[in-house]
């Protein structure tokens, strides 16, 4: 098991800090099928949330543990592979130290930094790999993954700065194969032609660290934001080469590695007293790598690329109303590519709350307008009687081609239900 002790060493350490902020939450939760799909039930168990905080005259710490337990993965329908990782899982969400220095506030440890103000779309959000296990249905926050990283911020005139460096490379955690949302990064029928060599990873040296800077400013009604990058892509990509077996027989094989890139962008946001907020935020990246089928002797080739998005919010009385339009261009694209030059995607959501805070509602719409990959209807309702107890009733509902992004999960659509404690 992953983190052993989680939740016992984050009560040890608030049992021992009187001082501390100490908050939990315990939830039981259920989901379905609303079609006749095996498994009909996909969730059937608990979450649970272990908060800390504790603050000195010049040391801080910060801890979020969570626990999760889904019984449905006890059933035969998904693969053992996946019913040993997702029957039971912990994870740490944060766990890091912060101090002054002179004039920098310093913190060192598992972290998760948000860049640009997109609602939900990735178009700056570069700095902290996420967990597909449950695709892109929960808040962005629950799935986006911590890594260990130096952050650093200080304000320099009208600037506020932030520098950061993560010293280990984590990529994308995709569903395992076999679970609920299991998307292959392979087509299986290359996959069975060809040889997939063990993956090769960026070692834990300082050279293969990250390095990250934002500079950002507010103006009157103006927030300017402007970033730089130094990475590698989260995504693997695959390269093509010819191996020889121990008779000297050749063979096709692929090999998965993470590319090192570097982007730059910015994101800019202005309030109009009407309650609008036109929001822009754009990344370019000048050396992405992409898979091709002909012309490259690996299969790889880099091309200059540029994603941008535009959104606009709108504040009606308890609602927040929001409109997203988001594209990426590839500028060497050709047909060789094994990817779309364009990925267009639209967003659609409100959110609001009514009887003094207590009745929380949400629905959104995303679509990817291109190449039949669908769209993603959710809607959910959270009733707060008090302070403590949350119930929560949602559905998930999928549209597009066998094949698309969304239109894959096209039978999967679902109900799910949360009853939620908190501390």
């Amino acid at each position: 098991m992953r983190h052993v002790g989680l939740a016992a060493g984050l009560l040890m350490i608030c049992s021992q800090v009187a001082a501390a902020q100490f908050d939990a939450d315990i939830a039981l939760t259920y989901a379905g099928h609303l079609h006749a799909t095996a498994p009909r039930t996909t969730e059937r168990g608990m979450r649970a949330h272990v908060k800390f905080a504790h603050d000195q005259q010049d040391f801080g710490l910060r801890a979020e543990g969570r626990i999760r337990w889904n019984d449905a993965y006890r059933s035969p329908a998904y693969s053992p592979e996946a019913r040993d990782a997702y029957r039971y899982s912990a994870d740490w969400r944060e766990l890091y130290m912060v101090t002054n220095v002179d004039a920098w506030n310093l913190s060192f440890g598992l972290q998760q930094v948000v860049w640009g103000k997109a609602d939900n779309l990735r178009v700056l959000d570069q700095v902290n790999p996420v967990d597909f296990r449950d695709f892109v249905l929960p808040d962005l926050n629950d799935y986006r993954k911590p890594v260990w990283m130096l952050r650093g911020n200080r304000n320099v005139g009208d600037w506020n700065v932030e520098l950061l460096y993560l010293p280990r490379f984590e990529p994308t955690e995709f569903a395992r194969s076999g679970s609920e949302y299991a998307i292959p990064l392979l087509d299986p029928q290359v996959r069975q032609s060809v040889t997939l060599l063990p993956e090769k990873r960026p070692s834990h040296s300082i050279r293969d660290g990250e390095l990250g800077m934002q500079l950002s400013r507010s103006y009157e009604g103006l927030d300017l934001s402007l970033f730089l990058f130094h990475t590698r892509d989260d995504n693997p990509v695959f390269r093509q080469s010819l191996q020889f077996d121990a008779q000297g027989n050749p063979f096709p094989a692929l090999q998965a590695e993470y590319r090192r890139q570097f982007m730059s962008g910015a994101s800019v946001a202005r309030s109009f007293n009407n309650g609008m907020v036109l929001r822009a935020e754009a990344a370019y990246v000048p050396n992405f790598t992409y898979m091709v089928n002909a012309g490259s002797s690996d299969g790889l080739t880099e091309s200059p690329t540029l994603t941008a998005l535009l959104g606009l919010d709108y504040t009606w009385r308890d609602w927040l109303l929001s409109a997203q339009a988001s594209d990426r261009y590839i500028s060497r694209w050709n047909s060789n590519y094994l990817v779309q030059k364009h990925t267009p995607v639209y967003t659609l959501s409100a959110t609001g709350s009514s009887l003094g805070g207590r009745l929380e509602s949400r629905i959104a719409l995303s679509t990817f307008s291109q190449h039949g990959d669908g769209s993603w209807l959710q809607l959910r309702t959270t009733w707060k009687p008090d302070d403590h107890w949350a119930y929560t009733v949602g559905t998930d509902f999928f549209s597009g081609r066998r094949l698309g992004l969304f239109g894959q999960f096209r039978d999967k659509d679902r109900l799910w239900l949360e009853l939620k404690y908190r501390f």
